[in-house]
């Protein structure tokens, strides 16, 4: 009984590996940002869902995708190569919101949201930006 359910467990392992695989591997678009962004990281798994297509990189950073291929955040709070958001996807007026007003601080954080996008930095602080980039939000 117990080889049993280790070799169910096993299976289910390897198909669950295999679908991040083939996902992976079907999404070009996927990649191709990735390879711009985060060139440094390879994709580690790939899980689609009903809403949106997450994505975890080999050093732990956290891409949501819409099921468009368009990117909704991003998240390296956890990262061990990318400790902060590329610069490269940060609107250059949250850049410079940033540096004037938090100059030692760095973005862990970036969502892009309807109303306008989020930013957590590695400060703690969180600030919301309405779409034409004014603060409507800063919570600690």
């Amino acid at each position: 009984m117990k080889r049993l359910s280790i070799i169910t467990a096993i299976f289910a392992f390897i198909l669950c590996c295999a679908t991040a695989v083939k996902a992976q591997n079907s999404n070009p678009a996927v990649a191709q940002f990735v390879e711009q962004h985060f060139p440094k990281a390879t994709i580690q798994t790939v899980l689609p869902d009903d809403d949106d297509i997450d994505v975890i990189l080999s050093d732990f950073t956290k891409i949501e995708f819409s099921l468009n291929n368009e990117w909704k955040n991003v998240d390296c709070e956890h990262a061990t190569l990318y400790t902060s958001v590329p610069a490269t996807l940060v609107p250059e007026q949250i850049t410079a919101y940033v540096t004037a007003n938090f100059p030692n601080a760095t973005i862990k954080k970036l969502e892009k949201k309807y109303s306008g996008w989020e930013i957590e930095m590695n400060n703690g602080l969180e600030v919301n930006f309405n779409n034409n980039f004014k603060v409507t939000k800063i919570d600690d």
